[in-house]
């Protein structure tokens, strides 16, 4: 879909409204309201909540941990440590570095897009596939030796309407893997620093897959031997993660350089230019910004101990909450589906769940009787 043919006129009286008129105005959409603390006992890094039943939370800790939390009754359902399955049939090099230090952060955790699997991607080596479905089971599905050295992201596809699995690494390496039997399907070079995200996507019967890199490129795709079809630089040279809107027609991304400038922002892709520059975003020492997308209206940025907030069609902060404090200084940040509740990681090792009156709404039909998690809804 080319942007460029949409009504501007629309956007221009939006970005002419005054902030706290837009504010007021979506003060009951956003979850901005602090209902719940989850102590994770380790430090966040990466948190998803499953596509269908909204209030299971997966979380991710630098410490290798890989939960299941229930929201509507505060209970952790289900919890792995990091652990090889197959330590003999791992790489020499994964050994060796087991063998100095037998623990792995976890760099990024997902649901499958029907919530039956979940990918962790870690920081050493490998990457493991869990089966779900419902309670406090996590079966080991597969476990694969992605990249040499850490493994940065990981995502789900439907090329050739087959569930796969795709993962970046700091061997500066692109991977496709079947999701069912683990075999590899494509490896994509080209890079010249350490893959930092990956983010698939399709438009009509097009798979691709955009690759960000620590040297602040951008290269695309497809699912073939043919070699990257873009090559772009991010704003700022950043290490940069992308995201497209729900309905999938409007492409962003948010990056944090060495320098600590931190770059918000629509891309044009017809061109590859960016479209639209968020303002609002501090300058930082240490950590990379992370954001999200909800109801194809909103951006959320975790930045400077607050999550901050932005109407897709108006550049300034439209509002920031602190969540009643003790957020990291650069929280991750997760919606859920519907956008009614979104969960922040938190200084002291905990997640910090937010909710809008629908969400509450949601929490307060739940809490009061026991859950049946295995139920999706």
């Amino acid at each position: 879909m080319d942007y460029q043919t949409a009504d501007s006129s629309i956007s221009d009286q939006v970005n002419n409204l005054p902030l706290n008129l837009l504010s007021l105005a979506y003060s009951d959409d956003l979850p901005n309201t602090a209902v719940m603390t989850l102590n994770q006992g380790s430090l966040v890094k990466t948190l998803d909540f499953h596509p269908l039943n909204q209030i299971l939370l997966l979380v991710g800790t630098n410490m290798g941990d890989v939960m299941v939390w229930d929201i509507g009754s505060g209970q952790r359902i289900a919890h792995r440590n990091f652990k090889v399955w197959e330590l003999g049939v791992c790489s020499v090099a994964l050994q060796a570095s087991l063998s100095n230090e037998y623990t792995a952060s976890v760099n990024r955790v997902v649901w499958s897009p029907d919530g039956t699997l979940c990918g962790v991607a870690y920081s050493k080596h490998i990457v493991h596939i869990y089966s779900y479905h419902g309670g406090d089971n996590l079966i080991n599905h597969l476990e694969i030796e992605a990249h040499a050295g850490s493994v940065n992201d990981l995502a789900f596809s439907y090329p050739n309407r087959r569930l796969c699995v795709v993962t970046c690494g700091e061997d500066r390496v692109i991977k496709v893997w079947d999701a069912v039997t683990g075999a590899k399907q494509f490896t994509f070079e080209g890079h010249e620093a350490p893959v930092y995200s990956v983010c698939p996507h399709h438009k009509e019967n097009i798979q691709y897959i955009f690759s960000t890199s620590t040297d602040g490129k951008i290269k695309a795709w497809l699912y073939d031997n043919m070699g990257s079809r873009v090559d772009y630089d991010t704003p700022g040279l950043s290490s940069t993660t992308m995201s497209y809107s729900a309905d999938g027609t409007r492409l962003f991304s948010c990056g944090t350089n060495k320098e600590g400038e931190s770059f918000l922002v629509e891309w044009n892709e017809i061109n590859g230019t960016v479209k639209h520059t968020y303002h609002g975003l501090g300058k930082r020492s240490v950590g990379v910004v992370q954001f999200d997308t909800t109801k194809n209206r909103f951006l959320a940025a975790g930045d400077e101990f607050m999550v901050k907030f932005w109407d897709m069609d108006n550049t300034s902060l439209l509002t920031s909450v602190d969540a009643d404090g003790g957020l990291s200084a650069s929280p991750c940040i997760r919606f859920n589906k519907d956008g009614t509740l979104l969960a922040i990681s938190t200084s002291d090792n905990g997640v910090k769940i937010l909710a809008n009156a629908e969400g509450i709404r949601l929490l307060r039909t739940v809490e009061n009787r026991s859950v049946d998690a295995s139920r999706v809804e």
